[in-house]
Order: structure tokens, then C-alpha cells, then sequence
């Protein structure tokens, strides 16, 4: 089975009305019509609500409007806020930056995001030193990769989360796994193997200098370190090592359920997303375990891409960490509150290119769930939208209850997994950091030319 680069980095990885007269959650929107609350009124119903259920978020200068005060006010009252991305669009780091900052002051201080724990742990130290020019003097260590946050946007938002919160808080929440950056782990563990660690730990680091040297030659999914070896190499140093240092520790079982999670990719791809889910999950349980023992849990905004951060099973039928920050909230006497953020007309994004590229792409013609014309991309934008707009699901929950998911199961899952959408018109594709001065610019001609 095939897996793309995307694929394996993020598979697993609609609007409001204006009007006078609130919905009950505080929109100011009109009332739907009393026949159009038959849950069996099929999808022409619910199709004409999401086009009329729309209110405008402008990004002149920062977001604003009647739907970013909405946006804000819902997050402030709710202890976990998740915002489900299609990734590479500039404005949607830039919302998220600002949206971060304005919750900041109602107790949030942590961001749990889409990269392994240790590089979280090291961005989030190269920003306290030099903010974003020292996350990008990291990004040009040899080994490291920052992944989606090799963009330039996703940098700033990386750096302006670290700034708003004091320094002697650990900000950025590392969840994920690690797929490129296993010779930049690896190195940091070197200093503190134990004499009767070395033998395997040299296996270890044989094996990622071999699997990289293939790569050079061949520069296929394939031949990564972190796509193609057996995790029983890292296995054979944790068994050696016995009472690791808590770095160290995490280090190792981050390799090692890397490498388990790729080797399940490599013939399941259910079980893939499950299990790379399920670490997610893991180490989201560890960091609020952590603060709870500390006395006083901060308020978490989460931001991964669209598929991981949906309420109940997500667009592969996993349980992702969208499922479970909903239930820890509600078992907490709280409530969590799931943004969907997505392109809309003439939108262009970022995806992954030749190496460490990124390419702009029309959004319109992006589809990867491959689901053509059902894509929400699709359904939820409005071609008649004159700007950036923002939908509150909630409210056309009544007509989606049943009869809906032989039409189109995605969308109906969305808005019940859902509680808001922002849909970007014009939005940008996010721009690459290889573009400074200062990086490692042995760069392929792809990238030369998306930096002009």
C-alpha cells in the first residue's frame, strides 16, 4: 500500500446568518424556519441553511468582525479550544496567532501541536532565546525538521504563542510523532548512553546514518530512516538502558512508536491512523496528568489538521484527540469547543514539495480525502461570499440527525464533530522559511522557485 508524504505526515491527517433575533448561542442570527427542523427534510434543507447561515470575519490588519467576536467569546467560555486546519494557509496561522493572544488573559497558556514532544520542547527554547529568528536558526540545525512549521506563518504563530505566556511556562505541547528528525534525536542522546547501552545504541545510530545515505541517492518515502526501519533498533536500547533521564526516556519511546506507527502504515492503513492517534492521545494525557498534579490546570488551545481534532471518530472512523479533549472537558465540568478552519473560493495553499519544499496549489483543486465534488472545501464555500466567513453548526444540528449520511457522511459528521467554521475567501498559501538568508540553502530548484 501506498502512502504520500502528506499522507503520512497529517492523514492519520459554512457560516452564520445575519439577522436581529439570537439562535441561542449568542450569533444573532435568525431562527431556522419551524418545517426546516424535520430531521428527514433531506439534504436541500440543510444545503440552503449552510449557504444562508453565514456572518463575515475580516483580516485587514488582524482579525475583526462580528464573527471573530463570536469565535472569541465561545473560546473564552471553554476550557479547550481545537482548531481543525487544512494546512498551509497563511491566514490561518495568522488567526490562530491572534486568536491565542486574545484568549490568553481567560487562562489559556498552552498550545498542543503537530510535532513530536522533544522538538516542541527545543522550538519553544530556540524562541525564548531570539523569538522567530531563533526558531529559525533551530529549523537550520542539521537533522532537525520542523515539518508544516518549516512555513513562515506557522513560525510567527509558533513564536507569538512562546511570547504570550511568561517564560518559566513550558507553552508548546509536542503530541505527535517524529518522521524526519530521528539523526537531530538521536545525537542529543549520544552524551548520556550507558557503557552497557553503547553496542545498541551504535546499531541505532548506524542505521539512521545508512537509511539517510539511501535517501541522498534515492530520495524516496521509502528509504527515510523514520518510514523503513524496524523499531526493535530502538526496542534493543531502551531494554539496555535501564532508568533513563526523563529526556532521554521521552526521546527513545519517540523513535520507537515512530517507527511502530510507520511499520503499521506500511499494511494498514486503519490501524496506521489508530495507533499514531492513540500516541497522540498518550502524551496529551501525560502533559494534563502533569499540570493537575501542579494544582491548577491552564486552559489548552490545540491546532493539528482538520481530521484529528474532530468530536467523536474522525473522516477514518479513529478516535482521535478531538474525541478525547471533549470528553476530559465534560468530565471536568467544562466544554470544548471544535473550529473547523478551511480554504474557500479562490484560495491557494502550501503543500510539500521535492525534499524540504513547499509549492502553492489551488485549494479548489486540492482534495485529499479524494471525495471530488463531496469535499467540504466544496460544499461548505460560498461562491457569492464577499469575504471570510464563519458558520455556527450548532444550529443546523436539527437537520442532520438521521436519513443524511448516504448523501454526503462528511458533512454530516461535521457538523455534530464541528461547532464553528471559518471559510477563507482569497486566502494565501503560506510562505517557506528556505526563503532566508540564513538557512540551509542547498536547496532544490523547486524551492528557489516558490521563494521568488
Amino acid at each position: 500500500m501506498k502512502i504520500n508524504r502528506r499522507d503520512l505526515l497529517f492523514a492519520s491527517g459554512l457560516t452564520l446568518l445575519a439577522g436581529t433575533r439570537a439562535l441561542g448561542y449568542g450569533t444573532g442570527t435568525e431562527s431556522l424556519p419551524a418545517q426546516s427542523q424535520n430531521p428527514g427534510s433531506g439534504p436541500e434543507r440543510l444545503l440552503k441553511a449552510l449557504q444562508s447561515n453565514r456572518i463575515l470575519l475580516s483580516m485587514t490588519g488582524g482579525p475583526a468582525g462580528r464573527g471573530w467576536d463570536w469565535l472569541v467569546q465561545e473560546a473564552r467560555d471553554a476550557h479547550f479550544t481545537l482548531i481543525g486546519e487544512e494546512h498551509g494557509i497563511a491566514e490561518t496561522a495568522q488567526f490562530s496567532a491572534a486568536l491565542f493572544n486574545a484568549l490568553h488573559g481567560s487562562g489559556y497558556s498552552r498550545m498542543a501541536i503537530e510535532l513530536s514532544p522533544i522538538i516542541a520542547q527545543d522550538i519553544e527554547e530556540a524562541a525564548r532565546r531570539n523569538g522567530l529568528q531563533g526558531i529559525e536558526d533551530f529549523l537550520a540545525v542539521p537533522g532537525v525538521s520542523g515539518a508544516l512549521y518549516e512555513l513562515r506563518e506557522e513560525a510567527q504563530f509558533l513564536a507569538a504563542a512562546v511570547s504570550a505566556v511568561p517564560r518559566n511556562e513550558h507553552v508548546l505541547w509536542g503530541l505527535d510523532r517524529e518522521v524526519f528528525g530521528d539523526r537531530y534525536l538521536i545525537s542529543k542522546l549520544e552524551a548520556n548512553v550507558p557503557q552497557r547501552a553503547k553496542e545498541s545504541f551504535t546499531r541505532l545510530k548506524e542505521a539512521s546514518a545508512n537509511a539517510w545515505a539511501r535517501h541522498q541517492q534515492n530520495p524516496t518515502p521509502e528509504n527515510l530512516f523514520g518510514l523503513s526501519q524496524d523499531p526493535a533498533v530502538v526496542s534493543a536500547v531502551r531494554a539496555a538502558w535501564t532508568n533513563p533521564d526523563g529526556e532521554s526516556d521521552t526521546i527513545l519511546r519517540t523513535l520507537e512508536e515512530s517507527l511502530a506507527i510507520s511499520a503499521t502504515a506500511r499494511s494498514d492503513a486503519w490501524a496506521y491512523s489508530q495507533r499514531r492517534a492513540q500516541w497522540s492521545r498518550n502524551n496529551l494525557a501525560a502533559r494534563l496528568k502533569d499540570e493537575q498534579r501542579r494544582g491548577s490546570p491552564p486552559k489548552v488551545m490545540l491546532k493539528f489538521g482538520y481530521n484529528h481534532m474532530i468530536r467523536g471518530a474522525n473522516y477514518f472512523n479513529v478516535f482521535d484527540l478531538g474525541a478525547m479533549v471533549d470528553e476530559v472537558a465534560t468530565l471536568n465540568g467544562g466544554r470544548a469547543f471544535h473550529i473547523l478552519v478551511l480554504p474557500g473560493p479562490g484560495s491557494h495553499q502550501a503543500t510539500f514539495g521535492p525534499g524540504r519544499s513547499f509549492v502553492s496549489v489551488s485549494s479548489d483543486e486540492f482534495d485529499e480525502f479524494r471525495t471530488g465534488d463531496q469535499r467540504l472545501t466544496r460544499v461548505l464555500q460560498n461562491s457569492n461570499a464577499t469575504g471570510h466567513e464563519v458558520i455556527d453548526f450548532r444550529t443546523l444540528r436539527p437537520l442532520a440527525m438521521r436519513g443524511l449520511e448516504g448523501w454526503n457522511p462528511d458533512v454530516v459528521r461535521t457538523i455534530h464533530g464541528y461547532d464553528a467554521a471559518v471559510i477563507w475567501k482569497g486566502a494565501h498559501a503560506s510562505s517557506s522559511l528556505m526563503c532566508a538568508e540564513n538557512r540551509d540553502l542547498a536547496v532544490s530548484a523547486a524551492v528557489a522557485e516558490f521563494c521568488r
